[in-house]
């Protein structure tokens, strides 16, 4: 098996673990993201000692710009702290400089997607969910993105739906599931959008860095929602800003 497959393998087996120990503690009242990331880190160490790592809990290793792991072992640790069954871990590999691997699952759903850089994406657990292109159409909007563009509704169509879960990781999935419709993220970190940037790629949607923007503020919509990229490209024109060509793989943050 080569090295990425190998890592493949891995990923799969580890996110089904991180899952289980971040719902178990959700069920429980307590706290996951520090000890969920510790135990991704000591079970990779016995791995690959030798992988680098970057986590949202314990620090950044920069050789994971080029190899390694990036992981967000609780993305919405504020609603999974509060009760509230919306939370994520976000986990990808990188290689030559590029994510090639990556994995978002939704703990309490048993929910799970997996992007393999050139190969596309495939899911395990979904809960069925109708496809429609007639519904109107629905978008995520961090209430950092709103603040910082707050004309967004003069270039959307007057039915679109708006929601913020709490997760980015969470958002990004149900794009590349085709749930959600298109997206918006200011000022993130790259454990929130490693993971995300791939699957949606890979699902055939569409994702764009922000000109002039936030720090690691994309766009993004779903494949069946492209037409929605010129009206954000127009509404980020409208307050100074502008569309950059996202490259596979590659992170802005």
């Amino acid at each position: 098996m080569n090295p990425i497959a190998q890592r493949r393998s891995y990923g799969r087996q580890v996110l089904g673990q991180l899952s289980r120990f971040v719902k178990e503690r959700f069920l429980q009242g307590e706290e996951a993201d520090i000890d969920a990331e510790t135990l991704f880190r000591e079970l990779t160490a016995e791995r690959f000692p030798d992988d680098p790592i970057t986590g949202e809990e314990l620090g950044a290793d920069p050789r994971t710009r080029e190899e390694g792991w990036i992981i967000d072992p609780l993305d919405g640790s504020t609603n999974h702290s509060r009760g509230i069954p919306i939370f994520a871990v976000s986990l990808v590999y990188r290689s030559g400089g590029e994510t090639v691997l990556g994995w978002i699952s939704d703990p309490v759903r048993g929910e799970w997607i997996e992007a393999v850089a050139g190969h596309g994406i495939t899911s395990g657990g979904l809960i069925p969910f109708r496809k429609s292109v007639e519904r109107p159409p629905m978008i995520h909007l961090t209430p950092r993105w709103r603040k910082k563009r707050p004309r967004w509704r003069n270039f959307l169509p007057n039915n679109i739906k708006q929601r913020t879960l709490g997760s980015i990781a969470l958002e990004m999935a149900w794009i590349a599931m085709g749930r959600m419709d298109a997206g918006a993220w200011y000022k993130t970190h790259e454990w929130d959008i490693a993971a995300g940037l791939l699957l949606i790629s890979e699902a055939g949607g569409q994702i764009c860095p922000v000109l002039n923007g936030g720090k690691g503020e994309y766009v993004a919509t779903s494949p069946s929602h492209k037409h929605l990229l010129p009206l954000l490209r127009d509404c980020l024109e409208d307050h100074g800003s502008g569309l950059a060509t996202h490259e596979p793989g590659k992170l802005y943050t």
